[in-house]
């Protein structure tokens, strides 16, 4: 059955069967659903078009436009022009707004009230400050609307106040329909009097859908709450499911609509319902906005690299129209090798210095065009502007964004007339500003451009509407979410630039912000008075995120009233009758009436007994799924006493073959000494982190990068002023400091600082570890002979040789070995952390000190070998911290324990041999470790496994080496 507003409708239609007619509506969409719902339950009607008063008083002022040779200005152009005014005279002497308020939520306050005044036939000449409580607000309101009334002169635009005299009256005797409408400016009145005349035909509106003579189904209405919004929309979708109507037959009304929205194109996508927005979705559901949305971000980034690398992984840029014999993962590789970090200057300097050093090969030729253009024509820091961003971001999504839909098109050609109306107004209003107001200003414009927008419902689809325009569609089913209190509230906040009391002051046309919000709550309920058949209102009852209960809109009380008859219930008993509210899970099992919705729905009724308590569970998921069957059968073997596979304590006979054949580093014994698992991670499986220069505001170098560094510093000092080794040290401030800054300059080109107050900071660190270093060097009494010297023999890794004459393979470097006297000799090692851990009576600490003992070994038979000294003796090894962290501080190993030393190798070996990889027991080296997420709290189950008696005899040569201090 039609509302009453539809049979008025039909009426005014049927009152004049031939005569032209324009229905005038608020929108193109309210007007066409009207119409929709006439044609099906009245049929067809002849001579009518749906107009809007802003489309009509174009149509009615086109040949007066064209003669005059002026152009409408639309809403989104006014507010640069209006944003130029204030920022010029924010730059004028004593000014009423300074620079630093100048933002985007500021300006579009003024645009509001500059607009409302000329909605209001307000001049500026008509504006006292006696209207305004404050001279200098009012003084500066008149001389932006001065100057803006100038500028449209000038440039021959058009507001609707200009246009409301320049429209012409239709004389073919065309009947305009127009419902009631409080909310008119006096522009618009003036234009639809002036334009329609007498042949105006108001029709008023239903009774507000709370009355309870009102068309609303009040007594078929169903009512329930939920424990969140995604609970409640879970619920709506069960009960549309259930009745198994089509889907062309709902509207789903929103009543906070880009949260439920949201939540419903979610749920939607996974069930495969299709559904159409009246008011679309943000760009964020589109792949090119979110592009856009990460490139902004970048931009706002200072160009972080994974940024720009996690849009070509997901797909959102692709580099194939430059290269198509390219793939992704190859440009993604390429850009990560180069180590860019951050800044826009990195990008073609690494690549131009990365293109000089190595073969020019085509991907890092295309790479630096693609960047260059990219980077191409840049502001100044304080000129920016809004259209500068946008059309940079216009450049990027034509050249690489990837289109994968109709929505992706949708939001490139928004993008194409954001920029096109923005250079309409540049060269009036362009101004510079600072790169973070600009962005502001951007994300603004972003967040206007819409997806998935459907004004008007399609067929075989839900239509899902906002509380200002829906009700419309005249579907037998609705639905109306989120009818809490919050979300039905109608703000009646003052317009903080003209308040009330001065609108009352400046002319009578101004309508009043207290009389806009009550006239806008009476059009809502009037018009949801539209809606018939069958009726569904839902709220939210508790916010989980916030811990809090939230009370039903008063409308939906009062509904409650009316379907009940109770005229004096209140919330309790309202309360009282919904009862318990329904959860994000439910029990089909208790309510066969109900029908499950998705995957989720029917684990709950396999989880869940008939009253609704749950089950253990764990048979029904193992059966269904095998691999967690596997993983749980992990879970509890890891937690046992016994060490087993899921430890670490892998039996292969291919581990004593692939131990054999293996070149170890001192390191990589000591790791395997600490934690076998996380040895067993990157030296046996090849599973590493990847090497990315990570942005931490907080610091330039990491302790690694760091030390480096330092011992890049040490390393070429002493390679100079001893000749290389050949010459006793001959010591020089000026050199060393002339070394630092040569490598500090290096580290700066090739790790970026976050900023310059942090790199300044570090620098003097680095420079007074630098002088820790050389004070301690003077009173050295040893003579340095050889700096990062490889233990290799012709080019090849050591056979290193045991003192039971057993071989052991190894490599590395020894930062520094010193002759202490003839023949004897002292190998140095570089430390620059705490020093704390090498204790003084410490000398394996359980395996993970051994580069101390094993490189003395390697560096007496090197010189050996190697013909350098064939009496060498290295008789001591040193941790040296020559930084002011370390202060100076030498930990000295006597090297008298090579007996102990094979041992502690030879027992390593062997435990690698019979595959124990198990975890360390001390869960403070995970805190740091590349794989805790991997290992999570196994640390934890160790320390009692290690005692138990049966697991002796696999763990023997692992735990001899831990006691070993």
């Amino acid at each position: 059955m039609p509302s009453t507003f539809i049979r008025n409708l039909h009426e005014s239609f049927e009152a004049f069967p031939l005569s032209k007619k324009v229905l005038l509506a608020p929108r193109f969409a309210d007007g066409q659903q009207w119409l929709h719902q006439v044609c099906r339950d009245y049929g067809h009607v002849l001579n009518v078009e749906v107009q809007t008063i802003e489309s009509l008083a174009l149509r009615q002022s086109s040949l007066q436009l064209f003669q005059q040779q002026k152009t409408v200005i639309r809403s989104e152009q006014s507010f640069w022009i209006i944003q130029k005014i204030m920022l010029d005279l924010t730059k004028s002497e004593d000014p009423y707004l300074s620079q630093t308020v100048m933002t985007p939520g500021m300006v579009s306050c003024f645009h509001r009230s500059i607009e409302d005044l000329r909605q209001a036939f307000v001049h500026a000449k008509d504006l006292d400050l006696t209207h305004f409580v404050d001279h200098r607000k009012g003084l500066f309101v008149t001389e932006v609307l001065r100057r803006y009334e100038k500028m449209l002169e000038s440039y021959n635009f058009v507001d609707q106040m200009i246009l409301a005299d320049l429209v012409v009256v239709d004389q073919d005797g065309t009947i305009y329909i127009m419902p009631e409408n409080r909310l008119l400016t006096k522009s618009q009145q003036t234009i639809v009097n002036k334009i329609a005349g007498e042949r105006l035909v108001t029709l008023m509106h239903d009774l507000p859908f709370t009355a309870s003579k009102s068309d609303f189904p009040a007594d078929k209405a169903q009512i329930f709450h939920a424990t969140g919004t995604l609970a409640e929309i879970r619920e709506v979708m069960r009960r549309i499911l259930s009745q198994q109507e089509p889907l062309d037959r709902i509207e789903i009304i929103a009543s906070n609509y880009d949260p439920y929205a949201g939540t419903i194109q979610t749920l939607a996508s996974e069930l495969d319902i299709s559904c159409t927005f009246a008011n679309g979705l943000p760009i964020q559901y589109a792949r090119m906005g979110r592009t856009l949305l990460k490139l902004l971000h970048w931009l706002d980034n200072d160009f972080q690299v994974t940024d720009i690398i996690g849009l070509l992984r997901e797909g959102g840029l692709s580099f194939q129209n430059v290269d198509d014999s390219i793939g992704a993962s190859e440009w993604i590789r390429s850009i990560e090798a180069i180590q860019i970090g951050w800044g826009k200057e990195r990008y073609l300097e690494l690549l131009e210095s990365t293109i000089e050093e190595e073969e020019a090969k085509p991907i890092l030729v295309n790479l630096r065009k693609i960047f260059q253009g990219i980077f191409a024509k840049w502001p100044r820091d304080d000129a920016w502007n809004p259209t500068f961003i946008l059309s940079w971001l216009q450049q990027i999504i034509t050249k690489y964004g990837t289109i994968q839909n109709e929505d992706d098109t949708l939001i490139v050609k928004k993008m194409d007339e954001l920029v096109a109306s923005l250079t309409t107004v540049d060269a009036i209003s362009s101004s510079g500003m600072k790169k973070n107001v600009a962005l502001q200003y951007v994300e603004q414009l972003l967040s206007g451009i819409r997806v998935k927008v459907a004004s008007t419902p399609n067929p075989g689809a839900i239509h899902i509407s906002s509380l200002s325009s829906g009700g419309l569609t005249g579907r037998p089913f609705t639905y109306m979410v989120g009818m809490d209190e919050h979300n039905w509230y109608v703000s009646s906040r003052q317009d903080p630039l003209l308040l009330d009391e001065e609108r009352q002051n400046i002319s009578v046309n101004l309508t009043l912000t207290s009389e806009r919000g009550r006239q806008f709550k009476i059009d809502r309920l009037r018009r949801l008075a539209n809606i018939t058949g069958n009726v569904t209102l839902s709220y939210t009852s508790y916010q989980i995120t916030e811990g809090k209960q939230v009370s039903a809109a008063f409308e939906v009380l009062q509904i409650f009233r009316n379907k009940t008859l109770l005229t004096d219930a209140d919330y309790s008993v309202l309360g009282n009758a919904l009862g318990s509210p329904v959860s994000y899970q439910i029990n089909t099992q208790a309510n066969a009436e109900i029908t499950p919705l998705d995957k989720l729905d029917v684990w709950m009724d396999a989880l869940l007994d008939n009253r609704g308590r749950l089950l253990s569970g764990w048979d029904v998921l193992n059966k269904a799924y095998n691999d967690l069957s596997n993983g749980s059968d992990a879970v509890m073997k890891r937690i046992s006493n016994t060490i087993t596979a899921h430890d670490g304590f892998i039996q292969s006979e291919a581990f004593a073959a692939d131990i054999g054949q293996r070149v170890f580093s001192a390191s990589q014994l000591e790791r395997y000494a600490e934690c076998p698992m996380r040895f067993y991670f990157g030296y046996i499986l090849g599973i590493w982190s990847k090497n990315e220069v990570v942005y931490d505001r907080k610091r330039w170098l990491e302790p690694m990068e760091r030390g480096n560094l330092l011992h890049r510093i040490f390393y070429e000092y002493l390679k100079q002023i001893t000749s290389d080794g050949s010459l006793p040290a001959n010591h020089d401030r000026s050199l060393l400091q002339y070394i630092t800054e040569e490598q500090l300059a290096n580290y700066t080109q090739l790790i970026p600082a976050p900023s310059q107050h942090i790199l300044l900071k570090e620098y003097g660190e680095i420079r007074q570890d630098v002088d820790w270093f050389y004070n301690e060097e003077l009173i050295k009494t040893t003579c340095p002979r050889y700096f990062e010297q490889e233990l290799t023999i012709d080019g090849e890794p050591m056979q290193l040789k045991l003192t039971d004459g057993s071989m052991i393979t190894i490599k590395g470097f020894i930062d520094r070995i010193d002759q202490i006297e003839p023949h004897s000799y002292r190998i140095i090692d570089y430390k620059t952390g705490n020093p704390n851990k090498y204790r003084e009576n410490g000398y394996f600490a359980g395996g993970t000190q051994l580069q101390h003992a094993l490189y003395a070994l390697a560096a007496e038979q090197w010189l050996k070998e190697s013909g350098r000294d064939k009496d060498a003796r290295v008789t001591e090894s040193s941790y040296y911290f020559p930084t002011a962290r370390g202060v100076g501080r030498e930990v000295v190993r006597l090297q008298d324990k090579r007996e102990l030393l094979t041992g502690v190798v030879r027992n390593l070996l062997i435990s690698m041999e019979q595959g124990v990889y198990i975890p360390t027991e001390d869960a403070k080296r995970c805190r740091y470790c590349d794989y805790a997420t991997v290992c999570v709290n196994y640390a934890t189950f160790m320390t009692d496994k290690k005692k138990d008696p049966d697991n002796t005899k696999n763990l023997k040569e692992l735990l001899e080496v831990e006691t070993i201090e």
